[in-house]
């Protein structure tokens, strides 16, 4: 037996189980009746699922989200694995990925001050990142005022949280921290 016979054979029952309650609503009890709706709502998603229609409507969705759509969660769907496969080879163990540590790239660019132009590119001496890569983390350039700030920081804060369809708690942490220090 198929899937489509068996859908087929449980969207007839479920029919003939609300033609059933619908009838003996009107002859016994109208609380039969509310009883026949849920079996009614479950026997058109049945016969909607049987007939081949819901396959057809899937596609036609699929279709117009068009391989743009397609491409782009796909690009992300690689962004997230090439950050958190970043984020275990860096080690996780300087308190957070991105922080600035000795461990990371970050750090050693930035901790030493090599190469850095403007006094605002050398990390501060806490570890904590610099005002560009904060800026960098944001995707902002340094002329944003503090409404594109707040206003980035809220759309990919929405975007990267851990609980989130692309949650990354490393990205997130690192979000956090670029916007901390924009903020003051």
């Amino acid at each position: 037996m198929t899937n489509r016979a068996i859908v087929v054979g449980m969207a007839a029952t479920f029919i003939g189980l609300t033609a059933l309650l619908l009838v003996a609503g009107v002859v016994v009890s109208p609380v039969l009746l509310a009883v026949a709706v849920p079996f009614g709502v479950v026997s058109y998603f049945l016969w909607y699922h049987a007939s081949g229609r819901l396959r057809d409507r899937v596609r036609r969705e699929a279709a117009r989200a068009g391989p743009g759509e397609q491409a782009r969660a796909r690009q992300r769907a690689k962004a997230a694995e090439h950050r958190r496969s970043a984020y275990r080879s860096a080690g996780a163990t300087d308190g957070g990925f991105g922080r600035g540590g000795a461990g990371t790239a970050r750090g050693a660019r930035s901790a030493s001050g090599a190469g850095a132009r403007d006094p605002r590119d050398r990390a501060p001496p806490t570890g904590r990142m610099s005002e560009r890569e904060a800026y960098e983390t944001l995707g902002l350039d340094r002329t944003a005022d503090s409404e594109a700030i707040r206003s980035t920081y809220r759309e990919r804060a929405k975007r990267l949280h851990p609980d989130g369809e692309d949650g990354d708690e490393a990205a997130f942490k690192e979000l956090n921290e670029a916007y901390e220090l924009l903020r003051d």
